[in-house]
């Protein structure tokens, strides 16, 4: 989870010289989260740790119920079962909003996983950041309520944004589906109003975080591809962590150039952008002016399931040219699998075959002789996935665990503010 395995990797080089222990009860928790290592054995295995460290890191996380009593562990071949130990249920929650340019599904969790709440509340994000944000806030107070909740038992508050996001600063940066987003400071905005850390990523990010999870370390890195609104992408890497660089703006492909389409302009102000030409907008324009006559992104849809030769057409050939960014991410960053989202790629097989026929034969055999693409095992619930497993990871990270247990700063104040 996050950078777990790094830092157990760190705990098994530095153990001789008193390795952090707030690193150390972060590492614990997020072992125990993972579900593989759940017994006092099974930590002193995983981290190298004596097991009196092992025993006083888990004192402490139970002291804060961050973790407990999960039973008897698994039959071993010697003696009886052993204590286990899992995330506490009971903590408090995570607060998801997954925003997208039309709508907004939102989640209610706890730290073991457990959806207690969700709503959709249709905000266009055309309508402004405060309209948005205090329409989310509010179905947030409205979920908590109405689970005999209240703002103290939020732990984390996870935003998925559909643009540029700087998540160090929790801001939109120029977003082009956005307007009026550019430098709002989200993370601030709900971290006044319920007093706890605020994480606020790109969409995609937390659609690739989220897929990558669901395979429980297999196929990384992953590259996650979004063709819909706009084009993303998002990436984790073979350690499974997640991608961003050095401003956030990792794996963004939605605006890489097209030389065959230098006059196709794009939202951001650019000509030649991939948003330009494989969006869903994009493509409903080539297929109106095709058939010359307006054609709706919903259109677009039904026209496509139809098998209508225009729209086939345009969007293979929108497909073709996806694949051709794809290809030269592949021979760079060289993941394990593709997964293919959003709505257009799930009516039809052409984009996936497209796509996938242009990686095979435009990468280098290197790159692509173990590479599989596919659809989003996820769908629609990537999203939610992905910012729930963020929130989990922010609560047990280092900084997560400090605040949480006081370790090191009773007056810490959450990360939004």
């Amino acid at each position: 989870m996050g950078s777990l395995w790094t830092e157990v990797g760190l705990l098994h080089q530095e153990q001789n010289l008193a390795p952090d222990a707030v690193v150390a009860r972060s590492v614990v928790a997020r072992l125990i989260a993972d579900g593989t290592d759940t017994t006092r054995t099974d930590l002193v295995k995983a981290t190298g740790l004596a097991r009196s460290t092992i025993e006083n890191h888990l004192s402490v996380l139970l002291d804060h119920d961050l973790i407990e009593d999960g039973g008897l562990g698994p039959q071993s071949n010697r003696g009886r079962p052993a204590q286990a130990f899992r995330i506490s249920a009971g903590k408090g929650v995570i607060l998801v909003a997954d925003v997208s340019s039309r709508t907004t599904r939102l989640a209610v969790t706890t730290l073991d996983k457990q959806i207690v709440a969700r709503d959709e509340i249709f905000t266009s994000v055309d309508d402004g950041p405060d309209q948005v944000l205090d329409a989310i806030a509010s179905s947030f107070e409205s979920m908590l309520t109405n689970n005999a909740l209240s703002e103290k038992d939020a732990l984390v508050i996870s935003v998925g944004l559909p643009g540029p996001v700087d998540a160090k600063l929790g801001i939109a940066v120029r977003p082009p589906l956005m307007p009026g987003w550019d430098g709002i400071g989200v993370c601030r905005f709900f971290a006044q109003r319920f007093g706890c850390d605020v994480i606020v990523d790109n969409d995609v990010n937390l659609m690739a975080l989220g897929e990558a999870r669901s395979y429980r370390g297999e196929f990384l890195p992953l590259l996650m591809i979004s063709i819909g609104t706009g084009v993303g992408g998002g990436f984790v890497s073979e350690s499974g962590l997640l991608l961003h660089g050095a401003d956030g703006a990792a794996a963004d492909i939605g605006h890489t150039k097209v030389p065959a389409m230098l006059d196709a302009l794009c939202r951001c102000g650019n000509h030649g952008c991939l948003e330009a030409v494989a969006s869903l907008g994009a493509m409903a324009d080539r297929v109106s002016g095709l058939r010359k006559k307006p054609v709706s992104e919903g259109e677009l849809f039904d026209l496509l399931v139809r098998g209508d030769p225009t729209t086939v057409s345009v969007v293979r050939e929108s497909a073709t040219i996806v694949g051709q960014a794809v290809a030269d991410l592949v021979n760079f960053c060289n993941p394990a699998r593709i997964v293919l989202a959003g709505a257009i790629t799930q009516c039809t097989e052409d984009i996936l075959a497209q796509i996938r026929s242009v990686v095979y034969q435009q990468a280098q055999p290197l790159a692509t002789r173990n590479l599989s693409l596919m659809h989003s095992t996820l769908g629609n619930e990537a999203g939610l996935i992905g910012g729930m497993i963020s929130g989990i990871e922010q609560v047990l990270s280092p900084r997560g665990i400090a605040y949480h247990t006081r370790h090191s700063d009773s007056t810490m104040l959450p990360l939004g503010l």
